[in-house]
């Protein structure tokens, strides 16, 4: 029988002769596997998470006129900036850069709305007018974009929609309304302003609590959230066409695909040589982004370290327990030399021992993990299902197991290994 041929037997039959001691790395094997492809599945879902995070927390920026930069005139209204104003022109070069995701540039007037009988559409405002958002994209309106108002029947108004009109559910059958009517939209009725034709195409819910800070109403104190309603870009425009300027928008919202892209977007953007930017403030608009960005974060922070942690101290105890082993095999490693065997045969008998160990201890790991992993992972906040640990956990956590357990060998058996033969049955005697 080879030399090799003996080493794997000798291995075998030291690990079932020292079954307590076998047992025991095994058992710490076992937790400490079970811990480490844990950490990686929870990991993995943190992520998963923080993609999802930066695709949907609505992180965009805002362009506006600067008034600092611009003059000032006086007229019948008092005095006016006669700063430039955002142009369509504006708004499709802006748009057309890679990652916005879409935009929303509105006008605000409080025009009466009628039914295609004539009568007025009611509310809970006193004189019936509706606090009004002449929208392109009312999808990227900040209203619903924030989750304050959603919608919950027909559709957004788009650049396409050159006539519609969004108002509340509640006003909608207030005034028993349904998708698809006609209504007429007028500015100023006093003021021989003009008719607009429109169809409703949409009715919102009000998500928002009015109670709550982070959600407080905000232009319009006078009117109550259900009483907003949003027409097409195009129809406030001719509702407004008597009041000059008043139809020019003078900020405008893009939203970007990816939160975390938002700052080399917005460099990009300033980098549009037609547009004065002397004349605009741009703003950066991802609050929410960064918060949730930084709390996953930290707890991505806990998991490396917690993961590290674990394996540094499990590296220690399997040193500490195989140099005790190796020390108390003095006589057996001193014979073993004393016949011929090389020095390196001997740690190599060693490391198949605990190889021998690592091969039942890491497959039963794998498998405990995956009933245990989810369990951890709600101590993450992370949902069970959504901590999932993989074939490529597995093979990782094996690869580096065994070079970190033929690394813990080595390091045990250097005490033992400096001695020659003689003097290691000189110790025993």
């Amino acid at each position: 029988m080879n030399h090799k041929t003996n080493l794997g037997i000798r291995a075998i039959l030291y690990s079932a002769r020292k079954w307590k001691k076998t047992l025991l790395v095994f058992f710490l094997l076992l937790a400490i596997t079970t811990l480490v492809l844990s950490g990686l599945a929870i990991a993995d879902a943190q992520e998963e998470q923080a993609e999802e995070v930066r695709g949907t927390t609505g992180a965009s920026f805002t362009v506006e006129r600067n008034l600092s930069t611009g003059g000032w005139a006086s007229g019948n209204g008092g005095s006016y900036s006669t700063q430039e104003f955002i142009t369509d022109e504006m708004l499709q070069e802006i748009s057309s850069v890679d990652g916005i995701a879409g935009y929303d540039a509105a006008l605000v007037a409080m025009p009466h709305y009628y039914n295609e009988s004539g009568e007025a559409l009611v509310n809970d405002n006193v004189v019936d007018i509706y606090y009004t958002y002449g929208s392109i994209n009312t999808e990227y309106n900040q209203l619903f974009s924030s989750g304050r108002f959603e919608l919950v029947e027909g559709s957004h108004i788009t650049e396409n929609v050159k006539n519609g009109l969004i108002i509340s559910k509640e006003n909608a059958e207030r005034n028993g309304l349904k998708i698809g009517d006609k209504i007429t939209g007028i500015n100023d009725p006093n003021n021989d302003d003009p008719e607009v034709d429109m169809e409703i195409v949409g009715f919102f819910d009000v998500i928002a609590d009015k109670d709550d800070e982070a959600t407080m109403y905000d232009a319009a104190t006078l009117w109550d959230y259900t009483d907003y309603a949003f027409c097409s870009f195009n129809a406030m425009k001719e509702m407004a066409i008597k009041y000059g300027d008043g139809y020019n928008p003078t900020e405008a919202h893009f939203f970007v695909e990816d939160a975390a892209e938002l700052d080399s977007i917005i460099e990009r953007v300033q980098n549009i040589s037609s547009i004065n930017w002397n004349n605009f403030i741009i703003s950066a608009n991802d609050e929410v982004y960064q918060n949730i960005s930084n709390a996953l974060s930290d707890t991505n922070t806990l998991i490396t370290t917690l993961i590290v942690v674990i394996t540094a101290v499990s590296m220690v105890l399997i040193i500490l327990i195989l140099s005790m082993s190796i020390r108390s095999r003095k006589r057996e490693t001193g014979i073993l030399l004393a016949v011929g065997i090389a020095k390196p045969a001997v740690i190599l008998q060693y490391v198949l021992e605990t190889l021998l160990i690592a091969v039942v201890a890491f497959p039963l790991a794998y498998l405990s993990s995956k009933q245990v992993a989810g369990a951890l992972g709600t101590l993450f906040g992370k949902a069970a299902e959504n901590v999932i640990v993989t074939p490529e956990h597995f093979m990782l956590v094996a690869i580096v197991g065994g070079i970190l357990l033929v690394a813990a060998v080595l390091v045990s058996s250097i005490s033992t290994m400096r001695l020659k033969p003689k003097q290691i049955l000189a110790q025993m005697e």
